[in-house]
């Protein structure tokens, strides 16, 4: 574990950029290339809501692919679309073998969708395309890199799986503005996080209490 620079503070409540200078203080001027994929994926995540790039979070919020005839929408003369209702969207956080994701499934007649599907009139949208609108973000091998944490990571690490989540869920709270969220369910990566740590404190108190049974000699691994 690196040596932490004694003028190396991290902030309360620190952003993604404070973080990454609090690692580079603490480990000699460097971001290490695991920290940095992590960070570059969190970074991504933030900037669903404010680049102008194109994403499935985009696609998603596109009124112009809702289906105003079932969301009592319009389009007015300066093609500006309104909408009395939103379209039905369930949310589900889940870890896979990438890392962890948030994804969408259309709602229709309290039914999750999860296909391709075309002008459905109890869809909220024209177009549901899996391949293109499911996946809404991704944060890549962050149940790796939460493990890694717990074998010998540091406070920075921590921070920044604590600033991953927070940012995942700002992400979250957008959507339930502008759209009709139904569920929101799934592993969160606070839940995952909490998960290894119980899992690391019961292998702690297992090898503390075969050295109280065999004695020191034992090596942990």
């Amino acid at each position: 574990m690196s040596r932490a620079n004694s003028k190396a503070i991290l902030p309360a409540n620190p952003t993604l950029k404070e973080i990454n200078w609090y690692k580079k203080q603490i480990n000699w001027g460097e971001l290490p290339p695991f920290y940095h994929m992590v960070a570059s994926s969190i970074s991504e995540t933030e900037g669903i809501l404010h680049h102008g790039f194109d994403n499935a979070v985009k696609r998603v919020l596109d009124r112009r692919n809702w289906n105003l005839e079932l969301l009592g929408g319009y389009e007015d003369d300066h093609g500006v679309i309104f909408c009395d209702d939103k379209p039905k969207v369930s949310l589900h956080q889940v870890f896979t073998e990438r890392g962890f994701e948030l994804w969408a499934f259309p709602v229709a007649k309290n039914v999750k969708v999860d296909k391709y599907m075309r002008d459905n009139r109890f869809l909220g949208f024209n177009i549901w395309d899996p391949h293109s609108m499911k996946g809404l973000l991704r944060i890549n091998q962050l149940h790796k890199f939460i493990g890694f944490y717990f074998e010998r990571g540091d406070s920075a690490d921590k921070a920044l799986i604590l600033h991953a989540h927070k940012a995942v869920h700002k992400v979250i709270s957008f959507l339930q503005a502008e759209l009709n969220i139904t569920s929101v369910d799934g592993v969160t990566i606070k839940d995952f996080y909490l998960m290894c740590e119980k899992e690391n404190r019961t292998s702690s108190d297992e090898y503390d209490l075969a050295r109280l049974k065999y004695g020191d000699g034992l090596k942990k691994e």
